[in-house]
């Protein structure tokens, strides 16, 4: 079976990594060999550096910036590790930063271009500005494509993922995947899943909404900020 390699991007904030790292969790918990790549060269204080050894201990192959300092993209940089991470055996989970390149920093992984089974999903979280709207997500779905358009770099799904932190509601929930039912509905790009706080689960009776996965989180993120 050819290895499955997926791609979360998304705005500041917008839960990309939390979703990356509960994948992860999940391709683990099935018993997956699985490699999760944090590949976020704008933000390296809030990575998932802090929270490697919990990550590992669920079974997860981390590969971070366990050694960069900084803010901001002009003080970062990428080691061979993440390079070449798709030597590694197994299935691929990759952590993309939200910088103004979009996807184009997948360009620098090798022989990105030549997996068999490539998936680029993008999480919305329209509780931030930059993806608040329908309008906003379209605006925002062509500048996280980046500059360089290759038939290869281009988004497979959304994620649902709207969120106020430990404040979030069901109806918030609902309400944001509304907003990007329209949009998917608009430019053709399926919603995969609506990601949701665990300690939401009791509020919905199935892990599906309007036929749509559920994804429930487990909330590691606020313990990435160092």
């Amino acid at each position: 079976m050819t290895r499955k390699t997926e791609v979360y991007a998304g705005a500041y904030a917008s839960g990309k990594s939390e979703t990356a790292l509960n994948r992860a969790i999940q391709f683990a918990r099935e018993g997956k060999k699985i490699t999760l790549v944090d590949l976020d060269t704008v933000e390296p204080a809030y990575t998932l550096r802090p929270i490697v050894k919990p990550l590992r201990e669920k079974g997860i192959n981390v590969i971070t910036q366990e050694d960069a300092f900084g803010l901001g993209e002009a003080a970062t940089y990428v080691t061979s590790k993440q390079i070449n991470c798709l030597s590694n055996e197994g299935d691929i989970i990759i952590d993309v930063g939200y910088g103004a390149s979009g996807l184009d920093i997948l360009d620098i992984i090798t022989n990105i271009d030549m997996e068999k089974n490539l998936e680029i999903y993008l999480v919305i979280n329209t509780s931030k500005f930059e993806t608040s709207s329908e309008e906003n997500i379209l605006e925002y779905i062509t500048f996280s494509e980046g500059i360089e358009k290759r038939q290869w770099k281009k988004f497979s799904g959304f994620i649902s993922n709207t969120h106020f932190g430990s404040e979030t509601t069901k109806e918030d929930v609902i309400k944001g995947y509304e907003i990007l039912k329209n949009v998917s509905l608009q430019v053709n790009i399926p919603i995969k899943a609506i990601g949701v706080a665990d300690f939401l689960e009791k509020e919905f009776e199935q892990p599906v909404y309007d036929g749509v996965p559920i994804w429930f989180y487990e909330r590691m993120m606020p313990n990435a900020l160092w």
